[in-house]
C-alpha cells in the first residue's frame, strides 16, 4: 500500500491507471479510493467513457436506388435537404433517405385495384342476399295463396260432389230429369279437375320456393367467399404497404446522425451484418457513462449509489449522478464489471465518445441481482 496526499490510498492492480497517475512508480496497475469525510465513506475512483444512450445503424430492407425525397430541415438555400448529413439532428420517425423501387409503386397500384374489386364483388353478394330473401318471400306468399285456392277447390268438389249424388238420387226416384243430372255431373266433373289444378300449382310454387331458399343459401356462400377475398386482397395490399414503407429509411428516436455511407443514386439492398449500415444515429439527450469496476469492488457498487462524473473536456466541475445498472456479471476477460451512470444531456455538452472520471461510492453489504 502506498500512501498518497488528500487521503487517497493507491492498491496496486494490473492495469494502465497507476502509470498514468504515479509516473515512475513501476507497478503494474492502480486504483484509487477516496475516503470522504463524512462518516467515513469511501469511494472507487475510475476511467470512465460517455456512450449514447441509445445507438442503432440503418440497413436497407428492400433494394433499389438512393432517391433525393427526404422531406425534413431545410439547409440554409430552403431546399429540402436530400439525404441526412452526419450531426443533423433527427426527431423519432423522421425520415432519412428514400429508396425507389417502381416496380412496387406499380404493384400497389394494382393491389388497390383488387381490394376495390373484391369489395364491390362484396356488395354484389350481399345485394343478391337481399334480392334472393325477396323471392323467398314471394313464393312463400304464392305458396299461401295457392294452398288458399286447394282449399276451395276441394271444397267446390265435394259441394257438386254430393249435389250430384242428390241429383242422382232423384232422378233415380223420377222426381228430376237426366238432364239435371248430366248437368251436376258436369259440375263435378269441373271442380274435380279445378282441385288437381289447385294442387299442381301448389306443387309448382312449392317448388319455386324451395329453389329461392336455395338461392338465398348460395347467395350467402357468395357473400362469404366475396368477404375472404376482400381479406386476401386486403391483405396482399398491406404486404405491398409494409415493403413500400422500407423505402423509407426513419430514424427509431430523435437523435443525431453520427454516420453515413449513401449518396444520391447508390444502389443498396437488404444489409448484412458485415456490412456498412447506410446511417447510424444515437441518443444524445442522455447519455450513460460507462465504468469498469475491478472485481475487488464489484460487489461494492450498487444501483443507487452516489457517484460524481468528471469530464476534462469541459472542466473540472463534477457531474453527479448516480448507478442506474450494472452487468451484475463480470467480464471474463477483464475481470471488471461494467457500471453505467445516466447523464441528461438538454444542452448537448456532453458528447458520445469523451473521457471521463468516474467517482462512484462503494457500498458495504454485497451487492444483489434482485432488483437491479
Amino acid at each position: 500500500m502506498i500512501s498518497i496526499p488528500q487521503t487517497f490510498r493507491v492498491t496496486l492492480l494490473s492495469g494502465v491507471l497507476g502509470t498514468l497517475i504515479l509516473g515512475a512508480i513501476d507497478p503494474e496497475t492502480v486504483t484509487a479510493q477516496a475516503t470522504s469525510p463524512e462518516a467515513g465513506a469511501t469511494y472507487t475512483l475510475q476511467p470512465a467513457r460517455i456512450e449514447p444512450y441509445e445507438r442503432t445503424p440503418l440497413f436497407a430492407n428492400i433494394q433499389g436506388f438512393v432517391r433525393k425525397t427526404r422531406t425534413g430541415p431545410v439547409d440554409g438555400s430552403g431546399e429540402p435537404k436530400a439525404i441526412a448529413e452526419i450531426g443533423d439532428e433527427v426527431s423519432e420517425g423522421e425520415v432519412l433517405a428514400e429508396i425507389d423501387v417502381p416496380e412496387l409503386r406499380e404493384d400497389l397500384a394494382q393491389k388497390e385495384a383488387l381490394v376495390e374489386q373484391a369489395a364491390a364483388e362484396l356488395l354484389q353478394a350481399t345485394a343478391a342476399i337481399t334480392v334472393a330473401a325477396k323471392a323467398v318471400e314471394a313464393a312463400e306468399s304464392r305458396t299461401i295463396e295457392s294452398e288458399a285456392g286447394v282449399v276451395r277447390a276441394r271444397g267446390e268438389y265435394e259441394r257438386w260432389n254430393a249435389e250430384h249424388e242428390r241429383m242422382r238420387q232423384l232422378a233415380d226416384n223420377g222426381s228430376v230429369t237426366g238432364k239435371l243430372v248430366d248437368e251436376t255431373l258436369n259440375q263435378l266433373r269441373a271442380s274435380e279437375a279445378g282441385r288437381a289444378e289447385a294442387e299442381a300449382h301448389v306443387a309448382a310454387v312449392q317448388a319455386d320456393l324451395a329453389e329461392a331458399r336455395a338461392k338465398v343459401t348460395m347467395a350467402n356462400a357468395d357473400e362469404a367467399v366475396a368477404r375472404v377475398r376482400v381479406k386476401v386482397a386486403q391483405a396482399a395490399l398491406g404486404r405491398v404497404q409494409a415493403l413500400l414503407s422500407y423505402t423509407q429509411i426513419r430514424s427509431p428516436f430523435a437523435g443525431v446522425v453520427s454516420q453515413r455511407s449513401i449518396d444520391t443514386g447508390h444502389f443498396v439492398q437488404p444489409g448484412m451484418s458485415s456490412q456498412v449500415p447506410m446511417f447510424l444515429v444515437e441518443r444524445i439527450d442522455t447519455l450513460r457513462v460507462a465504468v469498469d469496476i475491478p472485481e475487488r469492488e464489484a460487489v461494492q457498487v450498487q444501483k443507487g449509489n452516489a457517484a460524481w462524473i468528471q469530464i476534462p473536456a469541459i472542466g473540472k466541475e463534477e457531474l453527479q449522478g448516480m448507478v442506474s445498472r450494472t452487468s451484475w456479471v463480470l467480464d471474463p476477460a477483464s475481470r471488471t464489471l461494467r457500471v453505467e451512470i445516466d447523464l441528461p444531456n438538454p444542452e448537448r455538452r456532453l458528447r458520445p465518445g469523451m473521457y471521463a472520471k468516474a467517482r462512484i461510492e462503494l457500498s458495504i453489504a454485497p451487492q444483489t441481482p434482485t432488483g437491479n
